[in-house]
Protein backbone atom coordinates (compact mmCIF):
# COMPACT_ATOMS: atom_id res chain seq x y z
CA UNK A 1 0.00 0.00 0.00
CA UNK A 2 1.69 3.38 -0.85
CA UNK A 3 1.91 5.68 1.70
CA UNK A 4 -0.81 8.28 0.65
CA UNK A 5 -3.43 5.35 0.87
CA UNK A 6 -1.87 4.88 4.64
CA UNK A 7 -2.55 8.06 5.26
CA UNK A 8 -5.91 8.37 4.18
CA UNK A 9 -6.75 5.20 5.84
CA UNK A 10 -5.51 6.03 9.40
CA UNK A 11 -7.45 9.45 8.67
CA UNK A 12 -10.66 7.45 8.05
CA UNK A 13 -10.19 5.24 11.31
CA UNK A 14 -9.79 8.58 13.21
CA UNK A 15 -12.54 10.20 11.96
CA UNK A 16 -14.35 7.44 12.91
CA UNK A 17 -13.07 6.53 16.13
CA UNK A 18 -11.09 9.70 16.93
CA UNK A 19 -8.20 7.48 17.95
CA UNK A 20 -5.84 4.86 16.52
CA UNK A 21 -3.15 2.94 17.68
CA UNK A 22 0.50 1.75 16.17
CA UNK A 23 0.22 -2.05 16.88
CA UNK A 24 -3.24 -1.89 15.30
CA UNK A 25 -2.41 -0.09 12.50
CA UNK A 26 0.73 -2.22 11.80
CA UNK A 27 -0.93 -5.68 12.05
CA UNK A 28 -3.96 -3.85 9.98
CA UNK A 29 -1.61 -2.22 7.05
CA UNK A 30 1.02 -5.19 7.15
CA UNK A 31 3.50 -2.91 7.76
CA UNK A 32 6.14 -2.31 10.44
CA UNK A 33 5.24 -0.01 13.77
CA UNK A 34 8.64 2.61 12.71
CA UNK A 35 6.55 2.73 9.16
CA UNK A 36 3.17 3.77 11.24
CA UNK A 37 4.49 6.09 13.58
CA UNK A 38 6.55 8.24 10.33
CA UNK A 39 3.10 8.02 8.99
CA UNK A 40 1.63 9.61 12.21
CA UNK A 41 4.24 12.22 13.01
CA UNK A 42 3.65 12.92 9.08
CA UNK A 43 0.36 13.78 9.88
CA UNK A 44 0.70 15.22 13.13
CA UNK A 45 3.11 17.73 11.44
CA UNK A 46 0.94 18.28 9.03
CA UNK A 47 -1.88 18.89 11.64
CA UNK A 48 -4.24 16.61 10.37
CA UNK A 49 -3.75 14.79 13.98
CA UNK A 50 -2.49 14.80 17.62
CA UNK A 51 0.34 12.09 18.33
CA UNK A 52 0.00 10.55 21.78
CA UNK A 53 1.78 7.78 23.07
CA UNK A 54 1.01 4.61 21.23
CA UNK A 55 -1.09 6.00 18.49
CA UNK A 56 -2.69 9.44 17.78
CA UNK A 57 -5.96 11.15 18.50
CA UNK A 58 -8.09 13.39 16.11
CA UNK A 59 -6.97 17.14 16.27
CA UNK A 60 -9.51 18.54 18.49
CA UNK A 61 -8.50 22.13 16.49
CA UNK A 62 -10.10 20.87 12.90
CA UNK A 63 -13.77 19.86 11.79
CA UNK A 64 -14.43 16.28 9.98
CA UNK A 65 -14.33 18.21 7.12
CA UNK A 66 -10.77 18.91 6.95
CA UNK A 67 -9.69 16.04 8.10
CA UNK A 68 -8.26 14.67 4.55
CA UNK A 69 -4.87 16.27 3.37
CA UNK A 70 -5.42 15.37 -0.34
CA UNK A 71 -8.81 14.90 -2.94
CA UNK A 72 -8.94 11.19 -3.02
CA UNK A 73 -8.36 9.79 -6.56
CA UNK A 74 -10.22 6.54 -6.16
CA UNK A 75 -13.06 7.40 -3.52
CA UNK A 76 -14.05 9.78 -6.59
CA UNK A 77 -13.91 6.88 -8.94
CA UNK A 78 -15.78 5.34 -6.51
CA UNK A 79 -18.67 7.91 -6.03
CA UNK A 80 -19.08 8.27 -10.04
CA UNK A 81 -20.03 4.69 -10.33
CA UNK A 82 -21.96 4.74 -7.17
CA UNK A 83 -24.20 7.53 -9.14
CA UNK A 84 -25.48 5.88 -11.67
CA UNK A 85 -26.91 3.41 -9.40
CA UNK A 86 -29.22 5.88 -7.94
CA UNK A 87 -32.79 7.15 -9.50
CA UNK A 88 -35.26 9.11 -8.97
CA UNK A 89 -38.41 8.45 -6.82
CA UNK A 90 -36.47 6.08 -4.47
CA UNK A 91 -35.89 5.69 -0.76
CA UNK A 92 -32.30 5.89 0.23
CA UNK A 93 -30.33 5.22 3.12
CA UNK A 94 -26.68 6.81 2.94
CA UNK A 95 -24.07 6.38 5.75
CA UNK A 96 -21.75 9.27 6.99
CA UNK A 97 -18.81 7.74 5.12
CA UNK A 98 -16.04 9.93 2.99
CA UNK A 99 -17.12 8.11 -0.03
CA UNK A 100 -20.90 9.02 0.40
CA UNK A 101 -19.77 12.46 1.21
CA UNK A 102 -17.81 12.57 -2.36
CA UNK A 103 -21.03 11.00 -3.51
CA UNK A 104 -23.24 14.17 -3.02
CA UNK A 105 -20.73 16.37 -5.39
CA UNK A 106 -21.17 14.12 -7.99
CA UNK A 107 -25.03 13.94 -8.00
CA UNK A 108 -27.51 15.55 -9.89
CA UNK A 109 -28.86 19.21 -8.76
CA UNK A 110 -32.18 18.19 -9.65
CA UNK A 111 -32.74 14.73 -8.28
CA UNK A 112 -35.79 13.50 -6.86
CA UNK A 113 -35.91 11.51 -3.94
CA UNK A 114 -36.16 10.58 -0.09
CA UNK A 115 -32.62 10.27 1.75
CA UNK A 116 -32.00 8.95 5.61
CA UNK A 117 -28.70 9.94 6.72
CA UNK A 118 -27.10 9.15 10.05
CA UNK A 119 -24.82 12.38 9.09
CA UNK A 120 -25.24 16.04 10.23
CA UNK A 121 -22.82 16.64 7.70
CA UNK A 122 -24.58 14.68 4.71
CA UNK A 123 -27.80 15.98 5.87
CA UNK A 124 -26.46 19.79 5.91
CA UNK A 125 -25.35 19.26 2.33
CA UNK A 126 -28.55 17.63 0.90
CA UNK A 127 -30.35 20.05 1.61
CA UNK A 128 -29.48 22.44 -0.92
CA UNK A 129 -30.64 20.07 -3.65
CA UNK A 130 -34.54 21.10 -3.89
CA UNK A 131 -36.09 18.25 -4.84
CA UNK A 132 -34.99 16.07 -2.23
CA UNK A 133 -36.79 15.13 1.07
CA UNK A 134 -33.90 14.94 3.65
CA UNK A 135 -34.38 13.00 7.17
CA UNK A 136 -31.65 12.70 9.97
CA UNK A 137 -31.67 9.64 11.60
CA UNK A 138 -31.45 10.62 14.85
CA UNK A 139 -29.36 9.44 18.05
CA UNK A 140 -26.37 9.45 20.24
CA UNK A 141 -23.60 11.82 18.14
CA UNK A 142 -20.01 10.41 17.50
CA UNK A 143 -18.39 14.27 18.15
CA UNK A 144 -15.51 13.98 15.68
CA UNK A 145 -17.48 12.22 12.56
CA UNK A 146 -20.86 13.86 13.32
CA UNK A 147 -22.70 10.70 12.77
CA UNK A 148 -25.42 9.41 14.81
CA UNK A 149 -25.24 6.02 16.16
CA UNK A 150 -26.57 3.22 18.62
CA UNK A 151 -29.91 2.22 19.79
CA UNK A 152 -32.24 5.39 18.74
CA UNK A 153 -30.91 5.32 15.33
CA UNK A 154 -31.54 1.45 15.30
CA UNK A 155 -35.01 1.45 16.23
CA UNK A 156 -35.81 4.31 14.03
CA UNK A 157 -34.95 1.76 11.01
CA UNK A 158 -36.80 -1.10 12.38
CA UNK A 159 -40.02 1.25 10.64
CA UNK A 160 -37.70 2.47 7.13
CA UNK A 161 -38.34 0.37 4.06
CA UNK A 162 -35.60 1.77 1.81
CA UNK A 163 -35.21 1.03 -2.18
CA UNK A 164 -31.37 1.29 -1.91
CA UNK A 165 -28.78 1.54 0.63
CA UNK A 166 -24.92 3.05 0.36
CA UNK A 167 -22.58 2.08 3.12
CA UNK A 168 -18.74 1.71 2.62
CA UNK A 169 -16.67 -0.71 4.55
CA UNK A 170 -13.17 -0.60 5.74
CA UNK A 171 -13.32 -4.78 5.99
CA UNK A 172 -14.82 -7.32 3.39
CA UNK A 173 -14.12 -10.67 2.85
CA UNK A 174 -16.26 -12.98 0.76
CA UNK A 175 -16.36 -15.63 3.06
CA UNK A 176 -16.70 -13.44 6.20
CA UNK A 177 -18.52 -11.20 5.26
CA UNK A 178 -18.29 -7.10 6.32
CA UNK A 179 -16.78 -6.68 9.90
CA UNK A 180 -15.98 -3.17 11.23
CA UNK A 181 -13.35 -2.44 14.72
CA UNK A 182 -16.39 -0.82 16.42
CA UNK A 183 -19.30 -2.70 17.97
CA UNK A 184 -21.96 0.03 18.08
CA UNK A 185 -21.27 1.33 14.73
CA UNK A 186 -21.50 -2.06 13.41
CA UNK A 187 -25.41 -2.45 14.91
CA UNK A 188 -25.99 0.75 13.30
CA UNK A 189 -24.67 -0.28 10.00
CA UNK A 190 -26.37 -3.76 10.13
CA UNK A 191 -29.46 -1.66 10.83
CA UNK A 192 -28.62 0.23 7.57
CA UNK A 193 -28.66 -3.42 5.66
CA UNK A 194 -31.80 -4.72 6.95
CA UNK A 195 -33.67 -1.64 6.56
CA UNK A 196 -32.95 -2.11 2.67
CA UNK A 197 -34.45 -3.90 -0.35
CA UNK A 198 -30.79 -3.52 -2.53
CA UNK A 199 -27.57 -2.83 -0.38
CA UNK A 200 -24.28 -1.08 -2.50
CA UNK A 201 -21.23 -1.29 -0.76
CA UNK A 202 -18.74 0.66 -0.94
CA UNK A 203 -15.12 -0.18 -0.33
CA UNK A 204 -11.37 1.02 -1.31
CA UNK A 205 -9.21 -1.99 -2.84
CA UNK A 206 -7.49 -1.91 0.60
CA UNK A 207 -10.32 -2.93 2.80
CA UNK A 208 -11.00 -6.13 0.49
CA UNK A 209 -9.89 -9.24 2.33
CA UNK A 210 -9.64 -7.39 5.75
CA UNK A 211 -11.04 -8.75 8.73
CA UNK A 212 -12.25 -6.56 12.01
CA UNK A 213 -13.47 -8.20 15.06
CA UNK A 214 -17.62 -7.50 14.43
CA UNK A 215 -19.25 -8.65 12.29
CA UNK A 216 -22.18 -7.00 10.20
CA UNK A 217 -23.56 -8.97 7.86
CA UNK A 218 -22.73 -11.91 5.47
CA UNK A 219 -21.52 -10.88 1.92
CA UNK A 220 -24.47 -12.32 0.25
CA UNK A 221 -26.63 -9.74 1.82
CA UNK A 222 -25.11 -6.96 -0.51
CA UNK A 223 -26.02 -6.83 -4.16
CA UNK A 224 -23.42 -4.91 -5.40
CA UNK A 225 -20.08 -4.00 -5.03
CA UNK A 226 -18.23 -0.85 -6.04
CA UNK A 227 -14.17 -0.23 -5.85
CA UNK A 228 -11.95 1.62 -7.55
CA UNK A 229 -10.56 -1.02 -9.39
CA UNK A 230 -12.30 -2.66 -13.12
CA UNK A 231 -14.82 -5.42 -12.61
CA UNK A 232 -12.46 -8.03 -14.11
CA UNK A 233 -9.60 -7.70 -11.30
CA UNK A 234 -8.77 -10.69 -9.61
CA UNK A 235 -9.36 -9.53 -5.96
CA UNK A 236 -12.58 -9.24 -7.22
CA UNK A 237 -13.56 -12.52 -8.77
CA UNK A 238 -14.17 -14.10 -5.45
CA UNK A 239 -16.70 -11.75 -4.94
CA UNK A 240 -18.28 -12.56 -8.38
CA UNK A 241 -18.69 -16.29 -7.56
CA UNK A 242 -20.77 -15.49 -4.24
CA UNK A 243 -22.98 -13.60 -6.65
CA UNK A 244 -22.20 -10.41 -5.94
CA UNK A 245 -22.45 -7.66 -8.75
CA UNK A 246 -19.16 -6.07 -8.99
CA UNK A 247 -18.84 -2.12 -10.53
Amino acid sequence: MLKEERHHFILHLINLHNKVYSTTLSKELNVSEDTIRRDLKELAEGGYIKKVHGGAMANPHITPAQINPTPNEELLEIAKKAKDLINNDEVIILDGSPANQILIDVLPRDLKAVIFTNSLTIATRLCEFPNLEVIFLGGKIIHKSLVSAGLEVINYLKDIHADLCLLQTSSIHPDIGITDSDRELSLTKKAFIDASRNVVGLCLSNAINRIQPFKIEAITRIQTLVTELKPTHESLQAFTNKGVKVL
